[in-house]
């Protein structure tokens, strides 16, 4: 059952299949580009929209066997705690090399923010390789040609390849809201739209696409370890 969060004007809707935040509105309309299912011009089925985590990986899973953006995004999550504003979804385990690795997974909505907090543990003897990140599809219905990133003109047909920068944070500017999008600990990101429908994707991640290299020391979680990972969005009506 979908789990609803109020803050002010503002309404999160959120799914525990995959943990995904399929709206995010205010009484000035969508914030985020709703979750739904897209078709791309070859025919093939694309689900886009809301903001999903992209868990063990971002990007594609490589020697890994995982699936792009890993299988955070599909598995079903418990909801252990809610409030009016704020909800903890619980995965005890993930699939195969994963099984032992357990996360948590908190959404805070704060009138106009939302706080997304991963934490995550590995519980097996053996160190496994994290690297996450958060997938926000950004609204951009009254934009059709380009936005603002960062003070600069970027247009959304030269991003069908994803582009990335490092830093902790960044902004968007629509022609209806301002965002701010902050992390300490995911400081890749990840700017791309398959313009497939109005949104842009700005996502913090832990390296972007790091399962198509070889593994690094701080990716890997030791037994008995666990890490946080924390990203906030920020925004203001025009």
């Amino acid at each position: 059952m979908e789990v609803e969060l109020w803050s002010g004007g503002s309404k999160a809707i959120i799914d525990p299949q995959g943990a995904w935040i399929t709206n995010l509105s205010d009484e000035y309309g969508d914030i985020l580009y709703p979750k739904r299912t897209l078709i791309a011009e070859d025919g093939t089925k694309k689900l886009r929209g809301g903001c999903h985590v992209c868990f063990p990986n971002f990007g594609p899973g490589g020697k890994s066997g995982q699936p792009q953006h890993g299988f955070g995004r599909t598995l079903l999550w418990e909801v252990t705690e809610k409030t009016e504003r704020s909800v903890l979804l619980t995965l005890t385990h993930g699939d195969d090399a994963y099984h032992d690795l357990s996360a948590r997974l908190i959404y805070q909505l704060e009138n106009t923010a939302v706080i997304m907090t991963l934490e995550v543990t590995n519980n097996g003897d053996k160190a496994l390789r994290v690297a996450p990140g958060f997938h926000p599809y950004f609204s951009t219905l009254h934009d059709k040609e380009e936005v603002s990133i960062d003070g600069e003109a970027c247009r959304l047909d030269e991003l069908s390849e994803a582009e990335f920068s490092e830093g902790t944070e960044r902004s968007i500017e629509t022609s209806q809201r301002s965002f701010k999008i902050e992390s300490q600990q995911l400081r890749t990101w990840a700017l791309w739209t398959d313009n497939l429908a109005p949104y842009v994707c700005v996502e913090p991640t832990f390296g972007g696409f790091t399962f198509l290299k070889e593994p690094s020391q701080d990716e890997l979680l030791v037994s008995g370890e666990t890490r946080t990972f924390v990203a906030k969005v920020t925004w203001q009506v025009k």
